[in-house]
């Protein structure tokens, strides 16, 4: 799913959106980008968290101390290219793509990652570095493949995901903690539980405790939400309540048909013209289009707040009559959009240099693959690069302390008990300006996380 307003021919393509049989609480873990403030620790890594208040007037270099700028330095590695006459250090990628639902410029990020580390950054100890790549079109099955192919492979020193909806549960069953796991975002709550899995960008309950700090933040009391009447929404909408009722705000919410075309009733029914905050809880475009109509049409005030990018991309867009709706976008990375941002215009010069194009840069799978194949290089130059082990990378992940590339400046593994594997979990806020124009609303906010 795009960040931008601009989609490749194959994004736009009839059969990418046809998400039936994908819940939108899913494809919500998959996508989501980026998000708020600065933050507090918890000492017992398990109680709620809180948070310091965005600010309204924060534009350019809103990230504040933690945007990384010096690649070299992040990855600890070295300057001109790899000795391609050296051995190579594999690390392996999975990623879902080849279906009618896919992200293949995800696999494009992760790609370019590897070419800069080798054209720019030494290489891993002057070692070529090198990606085992192995995709799930559409099935749970593939997963166990992709296990068995990666897993197996002696010379795969650890296995980075990128968006992978479908063969995630499968492919940690064959890898049971043998193989380091890194991912960006997580689609699923029980990752964080799993073996040797680090999760670096959030997964879905720090995404909706993200909202709830970014409400608290605003002095929000009463927060209205539409969303389609699916499982896993309605999973996703009791999540919500309980982040944001853990902190004394109210939701009201009233779930919808996904095959309505006129939101108008839901809206009225949630209390969208009263409530202080409204979140309308929609992926795809249909319904991104209706939404928008219904609050436009009750003339809505308040701030309408967004889950990651769904609602900013061209079809939305072009549903709304040529411009997507002026909403606030919630993310665990920084928005590549917002291109006033210290650590987007490193992104944007390094990955150009290596062939990245502008539709690729501007989609937040790519640029979150980009950070995660970076942050592996650094684990592997920290752990004596070609003769790192899996184990030695496992204790790198779950060390390292942040800030994370494009994203939370704190990392810190282990911080909820509940969730071991969730070491990047906060989020920031941006502000759709019209066209393909964020700007940073918030710094970097920890979620809440109710016990």
């Amino acid at each position: 799913m795009q960040t931008g307003i601009e989609l490749t021919k194959r994004g736009m393509s009839k059969g990418y959106f046809r998400l039936t049989g994908i819940s939108l609480a899913t494809i919500l873990a998959a996508t989501v980008v980026a998000g708020c403030g600065s933050s507090q620790s918890s000492s017992s890594g398990a109680t709620t968290t809180s948070a310091q208040a965005p600010s309204s007037t924060a534009t350019g270099g809103a990230g504040g101390s933690g945007a990384v700028t010096d690649l070299s330095s992040y990855t600890e590695g070295g300057s001109g290219a790899a000795n391609n006459s050296l051995s190579p250090v594999t690390l392996g990628w999975v990623n879902q793509q080849g279906g009618p639902l896919g992200f293949p410029n995800s696999t494009a990020g992760a790609e370019a990652a590897v070419k800069y580390v080798n054209s720019y950054l030494g290489g891993i100890g002057g070692h070529p570095l090198q990606l085992s790549t192995c995709f799930v079109v559409g099935s749970e099955q593939e997963g166990n493949t992709c296990g068995d192919q990666l897993v197996n492979n002696a010379s795969v020193k650890a296995v980075l995901f990128g968006t992978l909806i479908t063969g995630d549960q499968s492919f940690q069953a064959v890898d049971n903690g043998t193989k380091p796991i890194l991912m960006a975002n997580s689609i699923s709550p029980n990752d964080a539980t799993g073996k040797n899995v680090f999760i670096f960008n959030g997964n879905p309950t720090s995404f909706f405790g993200g909202m709830a700090a970014y409400a608290r933040a605003r002095k929000v009391k009463t927060v209205s939400a539409i969303y389609p009447q699916d499982s896993q929404s309605i999973t996703g909408i009791a999540s919500m309540k309980a982040a944001l009722n853990s902190v004394g705000i109210q939701l009201k919410s009233v779930g919808f048909d996904p095959s309505t075309t006129n939101l108008l009733a839901a809206a009225t029914a949630a209390g969208v013209q009263t409530a202080d905050m409204v979140v309308p809880l929609v992926s795809i475009p249909p319904n991104c289009v209706s939404a928008a109509q219904a609050l436009d049409t009750l003339g809505v005030k308040a701030p309408v707040v967004s889950l990651g990018s769904f609602c900013f991309i061209a079809p939305v867009a072009a549903g709304l009559g040529g411009s997507a709706p002026i909403w606030t976008q919630l993310a665990s990375q920084t928005n590549v959009l917002a291109t006033t941002e210290p650590d987007v215009k490193t992104y944007m010069a390094a990955s150009s240099r290596v062939g990245l194009t502008p539709v690729e840069q501007s989609d937040s799978n790519s640029a979150l693959a980009w950070s995660l194949v970076l942050t592996a290089a650094r684990f592997l130059n920290e752990k004596g690069g070609a003769a790192a082990t899996p184990s030695a990378l496992a204790a790198a992940a779950k060390a390292f302390t942040g800030p994370m590339l494009l994203g939370s400046p704190q990392v810190k593994c282990g911080e909820f008990r509940a969730m071991p594997g969730l070491c990047g979990f906060e989020m920031r806020a941006f502000k759709h300006t019209g066209g393909q124009s964020f700007t940073a609303e918030s710094g970097w906010m920890q979620p809440i996380i109710p016990k």
